[in-house]
């Protein structure tokens, strides 16, 4: 296990007497003020939060500023770390940003927690949820299609899919009752509160980016909802975020969105999703159809930009350049793809094929690409650094024409056409640094990237799609994150693995401080684990699925609520199958993922419990994790296998292969620590509260037959243990 690496003897004495009485007293006066009592468990939180966070020392490098906290359900951890990290983060003179990964989360603190903790802790702060600049309304853009709508004398027409919504009734529609509710000041602009539903394909041609924003010379400016939010984000105390925000501001650089990371004390609750969250950043594609598509519509777009806007020489001759140069780029995409339908792309091979997709996927070994597609890539690399090239200068003039640089094109038209030129910018960089990607090796005391193709067909359509992404978020994390954050706190459920945080340290590069605190449940007393006697292994699949049918019957109890998770839809699909056939009362107990959304899933469980009547849901992987269902809601969790997956993901894969060729094993440093997680975790579901009592049964005999059983049974929690027992 990672060790307790602080020697608080070098710690500067920065946590002054008056900040832990501040810390104490907030903290006391929220027990008192709301009749609760204290948790051993919080109370250890609030400490080691002060201990590292307090003690900042940025003129000594060897004082780590970070600490990881494991802290089960019911320890009580935001009240521990917003009573202890907000008065040392106004103390410091710093912000302290909050950022969790579900908007469950995200709403309980932001509605809930943060507002009692506020009233009843005598703390006094600001807070406020900051959002990505695609939750609000581009007043310009939105200006711009009702205008379109209404006059035709735009030049919105240059890109199909705006061309599209145009001719759409239903968004036009929506767009001018957008429009109407803005100015009458009946709606804020932002997508979250407009008080029906709007799909991504109808708002999103109404959002900006950085790119395509013209800022301060916008004539929307003023009256800006983005801006407007932003500047609150930056006034505040305590700022309310998700990762993904977080990890996009960073990526940027950091103070774009959220203030910049050395101003800033993290709070990442839901910690253990940080590493995914990353390296979804940091993953580039390519599908050669559709980039030969957008490269006509690309010539398309520029000469009605010409036609219609009169733009200055230099541009015009970028303009007249382009055909020739797109025609190129798209024939070296054809050869491309030539070369790369000749590749044998395996269905079944683990090594090779994606189970999670029905679509066939090649990946290359330890991310090498094979001179003879690296070649294509570097003549592609070189045709889109030079396409965009072009487009940054038509960009840049545009802003700058905005801005109010004498460019020969007037402001008005440049502020009409940069939303319509700046993506392609943007599309054209995405391309150079995939195909940059594929024409670079990586370093050999580095992990390897994970690259792989994909065929992607439908009825209408087939495509491929070359892929790249890092298979371990640490190296990026510690760049953009760890080495220039103020101080940060991890917190999670579940963050160690098998014990200890290896599993999370390979993946999230964290330094510091680590913890596992004590839970407050008497799990002992209140909770028995129990293994049933087996005669299936659970590699086995029919006979496995035909005992777990078999046992279900005897073990759930109609009257009660049980929650049943599988680690295979296929598994629970033909096990609610036989139960339906076989019996009519399965009906009305039974409700299974994907019938239904989550939510509904669930209130529907709750209202039958509720009834006095019983319920049993079966659920995937999503019903694992973050549903609460405390008390008579569940009283008895069933697993019906260990949750191992199988690296057949190229990302996973390319990990697996990385690691095996060190010299080690793969199976014990990836399969079995995520196990081990995820089976806590779907454990977690049981107890909610410290009254909550039940059962919680696996049907899977290799947590005792295999070598590996024994260290995850002794990961789980101090439960009364039930072991190869008759049903």
């Amino acid at each position: 296990m990672i060790g307790l690496i602080v020697n608080y003897a070098k710690l500067a004495p920065v946590l002054t007497d008056s900040l832990k009485k501040t810390i104490q007293t907030a903290y006391s006066k929220l027990l008192e003020s709301k009749e609760l009592k204290p948790r051993y468990g919080q109370k250890l939180m609030i400490a080691d939060i002060a201990r590292i966070i307090g003690n900042i020392d940025k003129e000594n490098p060897d004082v780590p500023n970070i600490c990881t906290l494991e802290a089960g359900t019911g320890t009580g951890k935001t009240i521990a770390y917003i009573v202890s990290a907000l008065p040392i983060a106004r103390e410091h003179k710093k912000k302290l940003v909050i950022s969790t990964a579900t908007i469950a989360l995200q709403d309980q603190i932001l509605l809930k927690d943060l507002p009692d903790i506020q009233r009843h802790s005598g703390l006094n702060f600001s807070f406020t949820l900051a959002k990505g600049r695609k939750r609000y309304v581009c007043l310009h853009n939105l200006e711009q299609f009702v205008s379109q709508g209404d006059q035709g004398d735009l030049p919105l027409d240059a890109i199909p899919d705006r061309e599209r919504l145009l001719n759409n009734k239903n968004d036009m529609q929506l767009y001018r009752s957008l429009h109407q509710a803005w100015q009458n000041r009946q709606w804020d602009g932002e997508l979250d509160s407009w008080n029906e539903p709007i799909t991504s394909s109808s708002w999103f041609p109404l959002t900006s980016d950085q790119h395509q924003c013209s800022g301060k010379r916008c004539s929307q400016y003023n009256e800006c909802v983005y801006f407007k939010a932003r500047e609150s984000v930056f006034k505040v105390d305590c700022i309310i975020a998700n990762h993904d925000l977080v990890i996009s501001d960073l990526n940027m650089g950091g103070g774009y969105i959220l203030p910049p990371p050395d101003e800033c004390i993290y709070i990442f609750d839901e910690g253990h999703h940080l590493p995914l969250k990353a390296l979804n950043h940091f993953n580039f594609s390519f599908h050669i159809n559709a980039g030969i598509k957008w490269l006509e519509q690309l010539t398309t777009t520029l000469n009605n930009f010409e036609s219609l806007s009169k733009p200055p020489t230099n541009i015009v001759q970028i303009i007249k350049q382009l055909p020739e140069r797109v025609k190129d780029t798209a024939q070296e995409c054809k050869e491309l793809q030539n070369i790369l339908q000749q590749l044998d792309f395996p269905s079944q091979n683990p090594a090779f094929s994606s189970r999670q997709s029905s679509s066939p996927v090649y990946r290359f070994e330890f991310g090498r690409v094979p001179e003879t597609i690296q070649l294509p890539c570097q003549q592609l690399l070189q045709h889109y650094e030079k396409l965009y090239g072009h487009l940054q200068t038509i960009t840049n003039t545009l802003k700058d024409t905005v801005e109010g640089e004498i460019t020969g094109l007037k402001s008005e038209v440049a502020e009409q056409w940069l939303p319509v030129i700046s993506p392609l910018q943007n599309r054209a960089e995405a391309a150079m640094n995939l195909f940059m990607s594929y024409t670079v090796n990586d370093k050999v005391d580095k992990p390897p990237k994970a690259r792989w193709l994909k065929k992607i067909e439908d009825q209408n359509s087939s495509d491929l799609e070359l892929a790249c992404s890092p298979i371990l978020a640490a190296n990026t994390l510690e760049q953009i994150l760890w080495s220039q954050c103020y101080g940060a706190v991890v917190t999670s459920a579940t963050i160690a693995a098998l014990g200890n945080f290896d599993r999370f340290v390979l993946n999230s590069g964290v330094p510091g401080y680590f913890n596992r605190l004590p839970s407050p449940f008497n799990y002992q007393e209140h909770v028995e684990f129990i293994v049933p006697k087996m005669r299936s292994e659970a590699t086995q699949y029919q006979a496995h699925t035909d005992e777990v049918v078999e046992l279900l019957k005897k073990i759930i109890d109609p009257d009660k609520g049980t929650l049943v998770l599988f680690s295979s839809k296929k598994q629970m699909n033909d096990v609610e199958y036989e139960l339906l056939r076989d019996d009519a009362i399965w009906k009305k107990l039974l409700l299974t993922q994907g019938q239904k959304n989550r939510q509904v899933i669930i209130n529907d469980h709750k209202k039958q419990i509720d009834k006095g009547q019983g319920s049993v849901i079966f659920g995937l992987a999503s019903f694992a994790e973050g549903i609460d269902l405390p008390g008579d809601y569940c009283d008895h969790v069933i697993i019906a296998k260990l949750p191992f997956s199988v690296p057949d993901d190229p990302v996973d894969a390319s990990l697996t292969e990385w690691l095996e060729s060190q010299g080690r094993n793969a199976f014990m440093e990836i399969a079995v620590p995520d196990a081990s997680i995820r089976l806590v975790q779907a454990c977690g579901r049981l107890i909610r509260k410290e009254t909550d009592k039940g059962k919680i049964t696996l049907l899977d005999k290799r947590i005792i037959t295999k070598f590996y059983g024994k260290k995850i049974l002794n990961a789980l929690p101090p439960y009364k243990m039930s072991l190869n027992v008759e049903i």
